[in-house]
């Protein structure tokens, strides 16, 4: 586990020192019976309490990188579950605005076009301000792009009609394919949205967020 006491080393040049001192101090959400963001963590994510804890170390940290530019940063899965939890809990903007500056959207950087070369980037960033390479365990040497569902429907639909069209010489069917292909993109985005599933996967941690975050106006 990290001690986020202990010097960076030589070889960590931190970019802003106080912003990470926000970062790596700020509280984060507990639940309704009062249990501590680890603890949740660890209840949902079925890991055990220290495992968690560094999972969390982790995800400030990634916080920290994404908040010292506007470039894109790429989160690991790991990480991306915790700041998920966070991002759906009622406090999350005000901690944004407080330790970080700046509002951060829960982004998944794997669906989006050089999703790899971003994420090599995050990894050069964290190393550069740390000075420590990042435990594998939480932050693989690759990810795996994730490629939307749509996409290989799309993707067949047009083929297979544009060579029955080619094949025919009716461009019509190629027309007809097109629309086959948006219609089903519709009812993908369609059923995505009723099912709640462009929450992210804070959706999949919890169907009821509102039972183990705290409203900060009840605190």
């Amino acid at each position: 586990m990290f001690d986020t006491t202990k010097d960076l080393g030589p070889k960590g040049t931190l970019t802003d020192p106080r912003l990470w001192s926000r970062v790596r101090v700020a509280p984060l959400p507990v639940s309704r019976m009062k249990h501590e963001f680890p603890q949740t963590l660890a209840y949902q994510l079925d890991l055990p309490v220290f495992e968690a804890r560094e999972l969390i170390e982790e995800y400030r940290r990634f916080l920290y990188l994404s908040a010292i530019t506007d470039a894109q940063r790429v989160a690991p899965e790991a990480v991306r579950k915790a700041w998920a939890m966070h991002a759906h809990s009622p406090d999350y903007s005000a901690f944004c605005a407080g330790a970080l500056g700046k509002q951060l959207g829960l982004d998944d950087g794997t669906r989006k076009f050089g999703a790899n070369a971003a994420y090599r980037r995050t990894l050069q960033s964290y190393v550069r301000e740390f000075g420590t390479t990042p435990p594998p365990a939480i932050w693989p040497p690759a990810i795996s792009p994730r490629i939307p569902r749509w996409l290989t429907a799309h993707a067949a639909v047009l083929g297979v009609t544009g060579l029955v069209a080619w094949g025919r010489g009716e461009p019509l069917i190629l027309a007809a394919g097109l629309g086959l292909s948006l219609v089903i993109y519709g009812l993908d985005v369609y059923a995505a949205h009723m099912s709640g599933e462009r929450r992210g996967l804070g959706a999949a941690v919890s169907d009821d967020l509102d039972y183990f975050l705290v409203d900060t106006k009840n605190r």
